[in-house]
């Protein structure tokens, strides 16, 4: 099919002259022509010029920003940077690694406490700088000691080394002395500070060596019962031996006892609280031996434990153990007796008793089968000791007092009953002893009168298997024996250490002046804050003439109260000591109303003082004095009686 060419033409120029071909349009308004086109090279990336005419170029994608550009370049730069340092500090250059620097010490794994323990220090520098100022400090465990010096003990160490090329070795020697408990570990700190040239930083190395104590420096060995009844004595031997080479020094024992023990005493005495004492210095091989004696009470089957610890004596704490050596724990089951006895004096239940000098002492032993067997031959002894027995005082009922060694018995040949006790039987045994009085003590004293009292029960019983076994039951009694001093009182005119003066017979209204004195004597026991008082009637007027002047006494004239404080009293005053003893001087003024009759010049004197022993308040009381003086040598019968 034909097709005008006219028309295609028609249809382009349509084309071209639409408002979507704009550009194409404005160009083709222009015309070929010799003349000369001049084009623009300055134009930006969005635009271009063509003659007069500006043309916009087709947009283009969008990039990244100029800021996000810089912020990721400073991070490639900075990542760079620190990658390089890195390699130049750790690995290049003159930079210093701590991994570069080998601190090796040679010593033994183990030791036994109380030996010197030498060591070896050595410093390598593997940098390929120098360290400058190296400073090592050596820090020792608790309870090491000087090697030169046991007795000091090791503190930390610090040594200027100074510097220490690349390559360069340093070697120190040094020893110490380590104390511990057997398998202790104990560690030895080791630190180096150090700089590098061009830095003022300080870098640090530690090292921490671990040495083990192979045995303790001293050993320990308790020996006591395994079992015992309640409310009997235990008895505990402590030996302390040295397996140190060489001295040790401020050996400490203490003990933690169980609950329900009562210390009694120790060989030797105890240092402290009666839980401590001080071994001292130790000779390697030497031995110590301590004794403990105690009462354990406690119920049947309960377990109670002794905890027994060594060590040296604490530098700040003379009652502390600074360094344990080793320890000890001794166990003790109690177990119910098979037969018991219960003593009591006077009615009661006590271990220790106080009486006072010469008195009476009713005791009762009270016993019992706690087996549900049969116990047959039963005997109950009590020995009696002491330094204040009256023997003929001693009286037994259904027992037998042997005197040549002050033992009461009681057994199946003084009374029947102890033949066979059935299960569960009770029974009472008695007998009374007392004292020596205060009054039969001449020419010496007793130091602390006592009277000890050492009761045992055995018998025998049948077991499951029909064989017999012995049974035993101990218990232990104190009576302490308090003192008895005495006060009298004097009232003088003619002799004494003031001169008196006034009518004898006293007149009335007449003032007539009198010597009063007192004397105190003290038979047994140390007395403390000792004092005598009494009170003086309204009529009698107090002089402040007191003879020997050293002593105390004080007149009180809102209750006309005299007190004498004394103080101390030495046991055997008045004894075989002189006693101690005041005067002081009054006035009696009589009255009309006295006339005929013989007034009181002073009250009832009161003794008051502490036992220093038994630890108890005595007393004594001397009566009145009035113008009777019966002690005075010139006194006239009828020289008593106020006159007219």
């Amino acid at each position: 099919m034909y097709e005008d060419p006219k028309s295609k033409i028609s249809q382009l120029e349509k084309v071209l002259d639409s408002r979507e071909n704009k550009v194409f349009r404005k160009a083709k308004r222009h015309e070929l022509h010799d003349q000369n086109i001049v084009v623009n090279q300055d134009w930006d990336d969005n635009e271009f010029r063509v003659g007069e005419e500006i043309f916009s170029s087709p947009e283009k994608p969008q990039g990244l920003s100029f800021p996000m550009k810089i912020l990721i370049g400073s991070a490639i730069f900075f990542i760079l940077a620190l990658g390089i340092a890195a390699f130049k500090f750790l690995g290049g250059g003159n930079m210093v690694s701590g991994d570069n620097i080998d601190v090796t010490v040679k010593a033994p794994i183990s030791v036994t406490g109380g030996e010197i323990l030498p060591f070896e220090i050595e410093i390598r520098n593997n940098n390929n700088t120098t360290l400058s100022g190296v400073d090592m400090g050596i820090t020792f465990p608790t309870g090491s000691r000087q090697a030169d010096n046991i007795s000091l003990p090791a503190n930390r160490i610090q040594e200027y080394i100074g510097n220490i090329s690349p390559g360069q070795v340093v070697k120190k020697n040094l020893a110490v002395v380590l104390f511990g408990s057997e398998n202790e570990k104990k560690d030895i700190s080791i630190s180096l500070e150090y700089r590098i040239t061009g830095s003022n930083s300080l870098f640090n190395k530690n090292k921490i060596v671990s040495v083990l104590i192979s045995s303790a420096p001293v050993n320990i060995v308790v020996t006591g019962p395994q079992e015992v009844n309640t409310n009997q004595t235990v008895n505990y031997k402590v030996e302390v031996t040295s397996n140190s080479p060489t001295i040790i020094k401020d050996l400490l024992l203490k003990a933690d006892y169980p609950f329900g023990f009562s210390f009694i005493n120790s060989v030797p005495n105890y240092y402290s609280k009666n839980n401590l004492w001080l071994i001292g210095d130790l000779e390697p091989g030497a031995k110590r031996t301590i004794m403990i004696s105690g009462i354990l009470n406690g119920q049947e089957g309960e377990e109670r434990s002794f905890d027994f610890s060594l060590g040296a004596q604490s530098a700040s704490d003379s009652q502390a153990i600074g360094v344990e050596f080793t320890s000890y724990l001794a166990a003790i089951t109690i177990r119910r007796p098979f037969v018991s006895a219960d003593i009591y004096f006077n009615g009661n239940d006590v271990d220790e008793y106080v009486i006072g000098s010469g008195e009476k002492i009713e005791t009762v032993i009270r016993w019992q089968n706690n087996l549900p067997y049969e116990v047959s031959d039963v005997s109950i002894t009590a020995k009696i000791t002491g330094n204040d027995v009256n023997k003929a005082s001693i009286q037994v009922e259904g027992g037998f007092y042997r005197s040549i060694d002050n033992t009461i018995i009681f057994n199946k040949n003084t009374n029947s009953v102890f033949a066979n006790l059935s299960p569960g039987q009770t029974g009472e045994s008695k007998f009374s002893l007392s004292s020596f009085s205060s009054n039969s003590v001449t020419g010496s004293i007793l130091s602390n009168p006592t009277i000890n009292l050492e009761i045992s029960v055995k018998g025998r019983r049948v077991d499951f298997q029909g064989g017999q076994e012995n049974v035993l039951f101990s218990d232990t009694r104190k009576i302490k024996i308090t003192s008895d001093p005495k006060l009298y009182a004097k009232a003088l005119y003619s002799i004494g250490p003031f001169q008196n003066t006034g009518p004898i017979p006293p007149k009335a209204e007449q003032k007539t002046t009198y010597t009063v004195t007192w004397t105190v004597t003290n038979p047994l026991n140390n007395l403390s804050n000792a004092r005598v008082s009494a009170v003086l009637p309204t009529y009698v007027e107090w002089l402040s003439s007191v003879s020997p002047d050293r002593e105390r006494v004080d007149y009180n004239e809102d209750t006309g109260q005299v007190i004498w404080t004394i103080g101390n009293i030495s046991a055997g005053a008045g004894i075989v000591s002189p006693a101690k003893e005041v005067s002081f001087r009054i006035s009696f003024l009589p009255s009309v109303s006295q006339i005929g009759i013989s007034p009181d010049l002073i009250g009832a004197a009161t003794l008051t003082a502490k036992d220093n022993f038994t630890l108890v308040e005595v007393s004594n009381n001397f009566q009145g004095l009035n113008t009777r003086l019966t002690s005075d040598p010139n006194f006239d019968p009828n020289d008593d009686i106020v006159l007219q």
